[in-house]
């Protein structure tokens, strides 16, 4: 991790070395690279954000320990420099390490390491790959870090924003065959993984094992379309879940009759988590429409039933693209109702009970209207305006300061960006 002196330096900096960057790159040709065993690929993101909440400060995902706050134009949520090396070692051998240097909570190699696998490919069906990958939850899962390789300024936040996990450790097996005038696609992944969640005081590392995931596609001409399912366990015990149960159990019982039960049903690890999603992509002429649903669901009381989806629609005039998305998060939400419980002399735990049993309860609307401008093949502006609804009981995407009442917003934020590859 960089020291703090470290990391503030790094804040000024970013900006200015991704600046360089994009200028130098924006001078490189695809087709000057040397077709070689061994060959290296970049792409970068310089990314302007301004929010204009007083209450809620924007950030990009629930990792995410800053946030953009009303008066405040950011460049770290946005902004990133990824470095690709590809090395054929035989006709059927090859390597790949993708690093994308952000701004994280945990800094270090390892976090900004997000792919390092071997592939063998069996024959033209069957390939296989060990290492780290990335996770295939999303309708833009190869290319989530690649700004460039989509339209919009940023992935709808409800989706993209609320899975923590950036990689995955393990092995997958992947099928493909011709049909029907497409390519349909199946894969098989397993592995581990670890992400951070944030929130306005506390910074927790969560693990998870037994990652098991089936992944079914088919891909036309101009259209595709993506089934996933995935399981997790849950593999280390949040410390803020742990402290509130120890607090529980200390609870006496002529103020709590079994409060050991509930406290028990608070704790996270060994939980199983259930991710799936359907999205699909279709083009004609001028226009292209994408959309994508996914839901989480788990029996741990903390973490309740998640449902997101984003549709979006653009169309093309030369260089240009406009585009607009509508997207939505929700979830269910908790209030404390536990019977035979004295709650005026328990209010302040009754407070935190109900806040860490929200923290994971999304629930927001926005909608986005945008515009990118192709300045060459490999370098690209774009403009998106975020209009968001949330709701005081599902602020989970956003961050606010501690014991802040909750309330009901609606929030402008905007996006400027400057995506190249090179």
């Amino acid at each position: 991790m960089f020291p703090a002196q470290c990391k503030n330096l790094l804040d000024v900096l970013l900006p200015l070395f991704l600046s360089i960057c994009l200028f130098f790159a924006s001078q490189v040709k695809a087709n000057d690279l040397e077709k070689d065993k061994l060959q290296f690929r970049g792409f970068a993101t310089l990314g302007m954000v301004y929010s204009d909440s007083d209450l809620y400060g924007y950030r990009k995902g629930v990792s995410s320990d800053g946030a953009v706050s009303s008066g405040d134009f950011d460049f770290k949520q946005h902004s990133l420099l990824g470095l690709q090396a590809d090395w054929s070692i035989s006709p059927k051998f090859d390597a790949v390490y993708q690093g994308v240097f952000r701004d994280l909570p945990e800094s270090s190699f390892d976090r900004y390491t997000t792919l390092a696998f071997l592939r063998y490919e069996v024959d033209t069906h069957w390939s296989i790959r060990v290492g780290r990958t990335a996770p295939d939850i999303f309708l833009l899962t190869e290319y989530r870090d690649v700004d460039f390789s989509y339209i919009w300024a940023t992935a709808p936040n409800e989706v993209y924003g609320i899975v923590p996990y950036r990689s995955i450790d393990g092995i997958d097996v992947t099928y493909s065959q011709r049909g029907l005038g497409g390519f349909f696609t199946s894969k098989l992944f397993t592995g581990s993984s670890e992400g951070e969640i944030s929130d306005s005081s506390i910074l927790e590392t969560i693990k998870i094992k037994n990652i098991t995931g089936i992944v079914l596609s088919f891909d036309h001409f101009n259209w595709i379309v993506h089934a996933k399912h995935s399981k997790v366990t849950i593999d280390n015990e949040p410390k803020s879940n742990a402290f509130l149960a120890n607090s529980i159990n200390q609870v006496p019982d002529f103020l709590w009759p079994n409060s050991s039960e509930f406290a028990q049903s608070i704790l996270m690890s060994g939980e199983d988590v259930n991710y799936s999603s359907i999205s699909g992509q279709y083009q004609w002429q001028r226009w292209l429409a994408s959309a994508e649903w996914s839901q989480i669901k788990s029996k741990s009381a903390v973490l309740p039933k998640i449902t997101s989806a984003y549709a979006a629609l653009s169309y093309e005039v030369d260089a240009h693209q406009f585009y607009s998305i509508y997207a939505f998060t929700e979830s269910s939400t908790y209030v404390f109702d536990e019977a035979g419980v004295n709650e005026a002399a328990l209010r302040e735990l009754i407070y935190g009970i109900n806040e860490a049993m929200n923290f994971y309860s999304p629930d927001q609307k926005t909608v986005s209207l945008g515009w990118r401008y192709d300045i060459s093949s490999n370098m690209a502006a774009s403009f998106q305006w975020n209009y968001t609804k949330l709701d005081k009981s599902g602020t989970t995407l956003w961050l606010s300061k501690p014991d802040q009442p909750k309330t009901s917003e609606n929030i402008n934020t905007f996006f400027l960006t400057l995506s190249v590859v090179f």
